[in-house]
Parts: C-alpha cells; sequence; structure tokens
C-alpha cells in the first residue's frame, strides 16, 4: 500500500489554527506560575478550544463533528504536545468518540469535561487533570472505558514528579468496564502528543546549540553536539511518520501492530529527546530555571498513560509470529 504523508492544505490550516491559539494563550512558560498548573490556563480557554472545533475534530458531520479523521485528529495533539497541553484536552478529544449520542454534544462543546485516569496495580486509580470533570476516560494498554466521574469515591491529592499537572487517586469500582472500540484512536493521540514533545525539545536544543558560544563559537559547531541534534531529529521523524502512517492505515489494513509501534517510536523518542535536550544544555540545563526538565517530565508521564513498553514490545512480537 502507497501511503502519502505530506500534509494537505486543510490539515495545514488545522495545525496553523491551533498553533495559533495555543502560542497566544499556552506558552510554556506558563508554568512559572502556579495559578497555570492543573489544567488551570486550559480551562481558562476551555471554550476557545471547542470553538476552534478541536473537540469534534474527527467526528463525522452527522455526528454533530467537524468531518476530518484520525490524520487531522493526529496533527492537532502532536500540536498539544508541543506545548504541554493538558491531557485532558486530547481526553476531551477522546471522549467525543466513546461518548452516548446523548452526550455527545456536551462533550465536543465543552459544557462538560473529561479527563484521563488509569488503574494502578495496586487496585487504585489516578485521575489527571480532572479537577470539574465528570467524564472520565480509564485506559490501560490496549483499551479504554468512558465512565462518569460519580461511579468513584472521593478523591485525594497526590504529588506527582512532573507539578504542573494535578493527580487525584481513589479506589477502582468493583464494576465491569466495557472497553471501546475506540482504544486505538485513543493510544494514537497519545502517541502523536508525545511526537509533539519530541519535536519541540528538538527544537529547543538546535535553538540554544546555535546561540549558546564556548571557546569563541556556538557549541552547535562541535561533532558532538551535531550528533545529538541529528539524533534528535531523527528519533522524532521517525516517530512523526509511524504514528500518521498508523492514523492513515487504521481500518484499511493496519492494525495493533502499528499502533504498537507508533507508542514504542514515540515513547522513545519523547524520552530520548527529552534527556538529550537537558544535556545539550549543560548546567543550567538541570536546573528548574530551565524548561526542559517540564518536558521530560510530561514524557514520563505520557509514556505510562495507557501504555507500557512491555505491552507494545509484546504486541509487536505477537503480530511477528
Amino acid at each position: 500500500m502507497i501511503v502519502d504523508l505530506e500534509p494537505t492544505e486543510d490539515q495545514v490550516l488545522i495545525t496553523e489554527s491551533i498553533t495559533g491559539l495555543l502560542t497566544d494563550h499556552l506558552p510554556v512558560a506558563r508554568f512559572r506560575e502556579v495559578h497555570s498548573h492543573g489544567a488551570a490556563a486550559e480551562r481558562a480557554i476551555w471554550g476557545d478550544l471547542a470553538g476552534l472545533g478541536l473537540f469534534g475534530l474527527g467526528l463525522p458531520e452527522e455526528k454533530g463533528g467537524i468531518g476530518f479523521g484520525l490524520p487531522e485528529e493526529v496533527l492537532a495533539a502532536r500540536v498539544l504536545g508541543m506545548h504541554l497541553a493538558s491531557t485532558s484536552v486530547l481526553a476531551q478529544m477522546a471522549a467525543a468518540h466513546v461518548a452516548t449520542e446523548a452526550m455527545r454534544d456536551d462533550v465536543t462543546s465543552g459544557a462538560v469535561r473529561a479527563a484521563f485516569a488509569v488503574a494502578t496495580l495496586s487496585g487504585a486509580v489516578h485521575r489527571i487533570d480532572g479537577e470539574g470533570a465528570t467524564l472520565v476516560v480509564l485506559v490501560a494498554p490496549g483499551s479504554a472505558a468512558l465512565v462518569t466521574a460519580d461511579i468513584f469515591g472521593d478523591w485525594h491529592a497526590l504529588a506527582p514528579m512532573d507539578e504542573t499537572v494535578a493527580i487525584h487517586g481513589t479506589a477502582l469500582p468493583a464494576a465491569e468496564f466495557d472497553p471501546s472500540p475506540e482504544a486505538q484512536r485513543i493510544a494514537l493521540l497519545l502517541a502523536a502528543y508525545q511526537v509533539g514533545i519530541a519535536q519541540a525539545v528538538t527544537d529547543m536544543a538546535v535553538d540554544y546549540a546555535k546561540t549558546r558560544e564556548q571557546f569563541g563559537q556556538p557549541i552547535g559547531a562541535f561533532q558532538a553536539i551535531k550528533h545529538m541534534c541529528a539524533d534528535m531529529a531523527v528519533r522524532a521523524a521517525a516517530a512523526d511518520a509511524q504514528v500518521r502512517y498508523a492514523a492513515v492505515t487504521l481500518g484499511h489494513g493496519g492494525g495493533d501492530g502499528e499502533i504498537a509501534a507508533a507508542r514504542l517510536l514515540a515513547s522513545n523518542a519523547a524520552l530520548e529527546n527529552a534527556k538529550a535536550n537537558i544535556q545539550i544544555h549543560g548546567g543550567m540545563g538541570f536546573t528548574a530555571e530551565c524548561d526542559a526538565h517540564l518536558f521530560l517530565k510530561r514524557a514520563h508521564l505520557l509514556s505510562s498513560l495507557g501504555s507500557s513498553r512491555r505491552a507494545e514490545e509484546r504486541q509487536l512480537m505477537a503480530d511477528v509470529v
């Protein structure tokens, strides 16, 4: 199968529209202010995100959506990752596909909000940036379920490694959850967000290498830095291509193997590139004054959200066998 991954004119316009809104309202510098943590900045522009059509971007028009598909949603998720937007925005996009017909309009309009949650091996549930959310998208490797928040008990605040997100925990209810057939779509949206992280830190590292000088020349002139930046670019590009390929081919011959490869490559690119970015920034890269640590922490959060390296490798091996 020949697949054209070059963005169409409509896809470019979608990407530019979302980028413009997030650049104006969700700069990474917002995390310097505590009042912007926990998706507070995102909630402040929730109506703008809904007005842009983001929450119904991949829904057919007959279901109240914009009428685009998964490839366009993946491009949008990539932009969200580049700006470290709250995962609750992704959860809202996912919820539009798994919501009942009665509540779908409220989801796409932003009248009700959703948040991601994961179940731990200890029987607890951790919800991410879920303040005010009445819907929970419960994700696990290979499955996802949409449930109402009222089936859970009281939520208590946890102390996450990433202080810019709000994580609350509670006990996992005894109820059975029906897995959604949209789990593959959600997995690709999460992978695309990781690609956004990988690309953002690549850009950040390259920009710094051009301006930071040592021994009378930019550090980007040194071979070691050149190689690190090149490796970052290759990892980001490979993950991006795999994610978009999986999005285009899903339902047309593509399956679990392509999605597992997308999540594996995207997770690796986000984590490794975020680490390399810190190293290129040198001593400053290890300080809180540099934004590099924010991307690494978010990369770790996404790598454990509804997936695991072992689960993806197992799926890839199953496809080979």
